[in-house]
């Protein structure tokens, strides 16, 4: 836990960010040659067996119900598993008025770790592109990318939505990141939704609704 939190750190002295949208870059953690590393990420997997970038757009989040099951994340499950800090999420409740941002937060505020699935996809080249050299794909053409696992939502959630990201606790990061120390079936039983006793939630500013708009504006209550 101690390795992950130093990680945070890392993360929280590269500066805020407000409102992080699909297609986006954000920081990751993730397992590799034997240690937690953290690497910035586009939001919305794509398979590597994937033709097209574009369905990276409809895999922003995975469904902790079928997420062994799926051919999309399947073995990113067995053996890609990340880690995605942050101090809050957003959610959007639909009103006569337009949908309505809320953001929600631990108890007490700080970072916590929500659970995803990474993976690594090589554009196919296009003829009239710089091909790939003896080394293999340029590192321009191998892009790095992330979902979201999603659950049924604790008693606050469901006010505002049928979805929420899974919370991970500390004690579980380790488990969650290291390919080998648990079966994945087991790792199953953590993807649960975070006790609403322990959080807290606040309706934000409409500005959240516009990828374009990232600024402390954006939480300011609305």
């Amino acid at each position: 836990m101690e390795e992950v939190a130093e990680y945070i750190c890392e993360y929280s002295d590269a500066g805020p960010r407000y409102n992080i949208a699909p297609r986006q870059q954000a920081p990751v953690l993730v397992w590799e040659n034997g240690k937690i590393v953290l690497k910035p990420m586009r939001w919305g997997l794509i398979p590597s067996w994937s033709k097209d970038e574009k369905i990276g757009d409809k895999l922003t989040n995975a469904r902790a119900e079928t997420v062994s099951e799926k051919a999309s994340y399947r073995k990113p499950f067995q053996n890609q598993r990340c880690l995605i800090p942050a101090d809050g999420f957003y959610e959007w409740q639909a009103t006569p008025a337009g949908k309505q941002p809320f953001r929600f937060t631990r108890k007490g505020g700080g970072f916590f770790c929500m659970a995803g699935l990474w993976g690594k996809w090589i554009r196919p080249h296009v003829e009239g592109e710089l091909g790939l050299d003896d080394t293999g794909p340029q590192a321009s053409q191998v892009v790095e990318t992330f979902t979201v696992i999603t659950t049924t939502p604790n008693e606050m959630v469901a006010a505002v939505h049928s979805r929420m990201p899974v919370i991970l606790t500390p004690e579980h990061y380790l488990w969650w990141l290291e390919p080998k120390r648990f079966e994945p079936e087991f790792l199953k039983t953590l993807l649960r939704p975070y006790p609403a006793e322990d959080m807290e939630c606040c309706r934000v500013s409409k500005l959240v609704n516009s990828a374009k708009n990232d600024s402390p504006a954006c939480i300011e209550p609305g």
